[in-house]
């Protein structure tokens, strides 16, 4: 049984393979990921690969799987992997490790020109070529970043819950912080797609997926397939490709 473990600066997405049938998946705060370890005494796990983003937690996390869990193999995403694409930028070392896990998944299912965006506490836009090839992206402060920032520094507007009015005029200071912060966060997806296309001549099939996905997909213009499982079913290709 596989282990996947995709670690990311707010929330860790877990999950547990039987070949390559997902029969387990759960999503925590980052900072219990530890704690989740040390309870996890499960037998049948023989291997697991890690995506993190937070490389303070990977020597730990390692320690404590090895400790609970007989565990033959470990294995951390990095570009030194055997991959499916290929990394055309000029850092590949730069390139995290969940945009890579999720640009291999999109690529072996599509086959075909992508735009991959992750919605998390960063918002990233990659762009992959109909050979695999990854040409490149973006890096966004994410919504709740973004909605943060102006939280701390308008003293006289309150915390907000993240929905979508259902006019995007508000009639009152909560309703036009929601449209303002939920409605524009979309709009700017939008513009950044449409440029995108503009700049490389061609209108590649785009892949929503991260924990704000859900929140994003109805409002966003273009056309698009939201994929919440594609970062797991990515540590599972890579786990697959690499297992010798």
């Amino acid at each position: 049984m596989l282990l996947a473990l995709d670690i990311g600066n707010t929330d860790t997405v877990i999950g547990l393979f039987k070949g390559e049938i997902l029969f387990f998946q759960k999503r925590i705060p980052t900072p219990e990921i530890l704690r989740y370890a040390q309870n996890d005494k499960s037998k049948h796990i023989d291997s697991a690969i890690i995506s993190s983003v937070v490389p303070s937690l990977d020597k730990r996390i390692k320690k404590e799987l090895k400790k609970n869990i007989s565990l033959n193999k470990i294995l951390f995403v990095t570009h030194r992997l055997k991959l499916p694409i290929r990394l055309l930028v000029d850092r590949p070392k730069e390139v995290g490790a969940d945009r890579i896990v999720n640009n291999s998944a999109a690529f072996e299912k599509y086959k075909q020109p992508l735009l991959v965006i992750d919605l998390g506490t960063a918002t990233t836009v990659d762009y992959i070529d109909t050979k695999g090839n990854y040409r490149g992206g973006l890096i966004i402060p994410g919504l709740k970043i973004s909605a943060q920032a102006l939280f701390d520094r308008a003293a006289k507007l309150p915390i907000i819950s993240f929905k979508a009015p259902k006019k995007l005029l508000g009639k009152n200071t909560v309703h036009q912080m929601q449209s303002g912060i939920v409605q524009g966060y979309a709009a700017m997806i939008d513009g950044v797609i449409a440029k995108i296309q503009k700049e490389i001549h061609q209108k590649p099939k785009i892949i929503l997926t991260g924990g704000l996905g859900h929140l994003l997909s109805p409002l966003l213009s273009f056309s698009h397939v939201f994929d919440p499982l594609l970062t797991l079913r990515g540590l599972c290709l890579l786990a697959k490709i690499n297992k010798k």
